[in-house]
């Protein structure tokens, strides 16, 4: 751990004063008022001495006084500032507690000064410093007077210290979301027609992995010759058809892929094809990543700009069947957000020019659905390209020169579609629902290590107010659903005694087959709020987001999330909640110590406390304070004269 310090002199007096033009004149006057006053108004005088009394020790100083004894304690250090008043000189001896001198030195400056048929007493927080014990036959009255600065057992002088993480080690959990996407269609066992889809991510160099789960959700051939259905990392672990121990063409499962996921670039390639159907992901496939890294702090940017890449699908036409690619694609949007855009960007390769042929005096044609686009909705938001040639003369009812290949790059502002929470863009090419019409190959291209701006693409832009205005250091954890497989599934979770905002929540869909999906977020139960519901049939991501404003951070609050699916479909057990919050940073100045060491080791224990387990403080800034005669420091206590007779 590396610190950096920054000491600070901060001065300040207890009491502003008037300077006393004599002292002792003072004291000899207030004998005579007594005397007077006892001779003719007992109890009056007694109020009057009570309060002169106070007064004098209040505005005398130390310096002022012609005492033997208070000189002794200035020669041997127990003094060390004369320029204190004579109360406050008491009162420090006594949050010391030196009571035997402050009983002394109460003795040695009041004895005289009033007659000894009265007796008195000075009384600090109910605390008898000294007492001349005559006793009370007539009247007792008293005089208080508020000291700040001073508290019993608390040094009068000392240091104070305050320290601010730069950079922490923190355990924290990750989640690279694989959406519904495919589709390898129908094809032969000596002619298969092909589905390769490519995720690639990239994770910090620091990153130190502790495990990492793959979360399997596929729809694909379960018979038949083997092949490797999942790649990662260009070979590094592979997993077979036939290990995955299929019974029926809807599979899931979870494999252990800890040494497969490295820091820095990764990628992940699943092929996968379907006699008689098309062969996709479904909802809850992903990798979960448990991880350490050093990191810096930062604050929360009210400005947020994400782009959020689509993965790379190639379909590969086999025994002349057919190819077409979809994928479906969520971005999320806090509510509240405000100067919200949104901008999709499609590079679509190899697509197949379909045409409808139709008579209107000749054999005409016109473009049908080579490309279909949604946009929360099962309305298309935009359907077909123009033709890659209108040139139709030497088309014939069943001429391929009337079915030719082209590329497709372009964009669309998306910002009118855009909704809070979930939004979904779901991408056809060349195929829709169970109908395939592409020749050869068709591409959704995406590159984003090596080509992101030729790649497929949402970008999301948005201002958002921080939940927290300093520095933190966000922690994620995730945690399965459980259970058995049911349409409703419910879980519940509550955020650590450490957090002090949510950061974002999602919840990750895990379905073998799915058609409409919900998602509800309360601090209740069942969850009455609906965050999500599918814009239109089997248009279910894998992570829904859950907004932190329906949700509670206090430590003793219980969240709850609920997924359902129609269609007779179950809600799987591996279904995850995974929940973001921030742990603070800083901690302000805490208790007085005598030593400067001791207060910044106390400043660091506080703050390692506020980040509880999950965060180790690598680097911090203390700044400590000296404090001394300062109101605030501590009190305030009351002081307090009594006078008798």
């Amino acid at each position: 751990m590396s610190i950096s310090r920054i000491n600070k002199r901060k001065d300040g007096l207890f009491f502003t004063i008037d300077a006393l033009i004599a002292a002792l004149v003072m004291m000899s006057g207030l004998l005579l008022i007594t005397s007077s006053y006892i001779s003719e108004q007992p109890r009056t005088s007694i109020n009057h001495m009570s309060h002169d009394l106070l007064s004098v020790l209040s505005e005398l100083h130390v310096y002022e006084l012609n005492n033997t004894y208070v000189d002794e304690l200035i020669a041997n250090g127990t003094i060390t500032n004369t320029n204190n008043t004579v109360i406050v000189q008491i009162g420090e001896l006594w949050a010391e507690g030196d009571m035997s001198v402050a009983n002394e030195l109460t003795r040695n400056i009041t004895e005289g000064l009033l007659p000894f048929s009265f007796g008195y007493s000075l009384i600090i927080n109910n605390e008898t410093i000294y007492a001349r014990s005559n006793s009370v036959t007539n009247s007792l009255v008293s005089s208080k007077k508020i000291m700040s600065g001073i508290q019993k057992s608390k040094p009068v002088f000392g240091f104070v210290s305050k320290a601010r993480a730069t950079s922490i080690q923190k355990e924290s959990n990750m989640v690279i979301s694989f959406s519904p996407e495919g589709a390898g269609w129908d094809g032969s066992n000596s002619d298969k027609g092909f589905v390769y889809i490519t995720k690639y991510f990239n994770l910090s160099d620091d990153v130190d992995i502790n495990n990492a789960s793959l979360y399997i959700s596929l729809h694909m051939e379960d018979d038949g010759d083997d092949w490797n259905v999942i790649n990662i990392n260009s070979g590094s672990c592979l997993i077979t058809r036939d290990s995955l121990s299929m019974t029926e063409e809807g599979y899931f499962g979870i494999r252990d892929v800890s040494g497969c996921i490295v820091p820095g670039m990764n990628s992940v390639m699943v092929q996968e094809w379907n006699d008689g159907y098309n062969a996709h992901i479904h909802p809850g496939m992903y990798i979960s990543i448990s991880y350490n890294l050093t990191e810096d702090v930062s604050f929360i940017s009210s400005e947020n700009s994400e782009r959020i890449y689509f993965d790379n699908i190639l379909s590969v036409e086999g025994d002349g069947d057919g190819s077409g690619a979809w994928q479906m694609l969520p971005f999320h949007v806090p509510p509240g957000a405000t100067n919200v855009s949104a901008y999709l960007y499609l590079n679509l390769q190899d697509i197949t020019d379909l045409r409808d042929r139709y008579y209107w005096w000749g054999w005409k044609y016109r473009d049908a659905w080579d490309t279909r686009v949604y946009v929360n909705s099962d309305v298309t938001f935009y359907q077909d390209n123009p033709a890659a040639s209108n040139d139709i003369d030497d088309c014939t009812w069943d001429s391929a020169s009337c079915n030719g290949e082209y590329d497709w790059t372009g964009g669309f502002d998306i910002s009118a579609e855009v909704i809070d929470g979930t939004n979904v863009v779901s991408v056809y090419v060349n195929n829709y629902g169970d109908t395939v019409g592409g020749n050869g190959d068709t591409v959704i291209y995406s590159d984003p290590i090596n080509d992101p701006d030729n790649s497929s693409y949402v970008e999301i832009n948005y201002t958002v107010t921080p939940v927290v205005p300093y520095g933190v250091v966000e922690i994620r954890s995730i945690a399965e659903f459980g259970g058995s497989p049911n349409p409703t599934k419910e879980t519940s979770f509550s955020f650590p005694d450490e957090a002090v905002a949510i950061s974002s929540v999602f919840a990750h869909v895990a379905e073998q087959y799915s058609y409409v999906t919900r998602v509800y977020g309360d601090t209740g139960t069942p969850p009455g709020n609906l965050v999500f519901e599918s814009p239109s049939p089997r248009a279910v991501p894998t992570d829904v987001y859950v907004s932190r404003e329906l949700l509670d951070v206090s430590e003793m609050a219980t969240n709850y999330i609920r997924i359902t699916e129609t269609g007779g479909n179950d809600v799987l057990p591996e279904s995850s909640v995974d929940y973001g919050f921030y742990v603070p940073s800083f901690v302000s100045f805490g208790d007085v110590f005598a030593d400067v060491d001791e207060a910044n080791e106390d400043a660091v224990q506080r703050l390692q406390a506020v980040m509880g387990n999950f965060v180790n403080v690598s680097n911090l800034i203390l700044d400590n304070t000296s404090m001394s005669d300062v109101p605030s420091m501590w009190g305030p206590a009351v002081i307090e004269v009594r006078v008798w007779n």
